[in-house]
């Protein structure tokens, strides 16, 4: 297992992902996404078996400086619930990063999909905060909160701006929606009703992807032929990725990554 040295993407990390998509901006409503005329490579059967893993690091941060409260305005449906940790940081006391996306470059999407992923609106909060699919996944929306709730889904394209593709209305517990995106990016979810409230979902060109958990560690769980391969790593606070050169041998490569708080940049 050997992993070349770490490097900077000089790259956006939206900037990787084809063709910007020519969409006006929207306050409210559907609009037909034009990414559903994009082609999709074929998916083959890929094994779900572990490949890379590693862990990502926050360095030159103050893991307790960073964790805010956020301020709900009195929403008495919200302050129910306790207090909201804003989740634009999770950082551990060691460093640890959570919420931080990793693909390998070249990914083949998998025809073998597990269940449909779901992000859930609960106690005023998205929950997760962060999913990483494939090309032409679905997406399951739910509402388990007894409030209203909306998801504003916004594409964000070259040089940090955005563009609104959908905006769905789930006023009642149990509602629920599917979505499907076939166009890969990065895409970030807002409740209107709850400004705090806001999520990512990253769209991979293939099934080799994985998001960090609260103690920074990741595994991709599709197998890789023995090769070598370009490693990604991203989080929505910085305007970089991360890559390294990593080289599977019998089937298993480690790959860790460190960001520096210097360079964090809000989107």
């Amino acid at each position: 297992m050997t992993r070349v040295k770490q490097t900077v993407s000089r790259q956006a990390p939206w900037a990787a992902f084809g063709a910007v998509m020519l969409i006006a901006n929207v306050s409210c409503g559907k609009m037909p996404e034009a990414a559903a005329e994009v082609k999709l490579a074929p998916a083959i059967e890929i094994a779900e078996t572990p490949s890379i893993t590693g862990k990502v690091i926050l360095k030159g941060a103050d893991s307790a400086a960073l964790r805010k409260i956020v301020d709900v305005g009195g929403n008495p449906f919200c302050t129910g619930h306790g207090e909201i940790v804003d989740s634009t940081w999770k950082v551990a006391a060691d460093g640890s990063l959570a919420d931080a996306v990793i693909t390998v470059r070249g990914s083949q999407r998998a025809s073998n999909l597990s269940a449909v992923p779901k992000v859930d609106q609960t106690n005023c909060e998205f929950l997760p905060h962060t999913v990483s699919i494939q090309a032409g996944q679905e997406v399951r929306f739910h509402n388990s909160d007894l409030t209203f709730h909306n998801i504003r889904i916004a594409r964000y394209e070259a040089k940090g701006k955005s563009a609104n593709i959908d905006n769905i209305g789930q006023p009642s517990r149990g509602d629920e929606n599917v979505k499907t995106f076939n166009t890969p990016g990065i895409y970030r979810l807002e409740c209107d009703v709850h400004r705090w409230m806001n999520a990512w979902v990253f769209v991979h060109e293939g099934a080799h992807s994985a998001v960090t958990g609260v103690d920074g560690r990741f595994s991709i769980t599709r197998a890789l032929a023995d090769g070598e391969y370009i490693v990604e790593a991203w989080h929505p606070q910085f305007s970089q990725s991360i890559t390294n050169t990593v080289t599977v041998r019998g089937g298993k490569a480690t790959a860790d990554f460190e960001f520096d708080f210097a360079n964090a940049h809000t989107l």
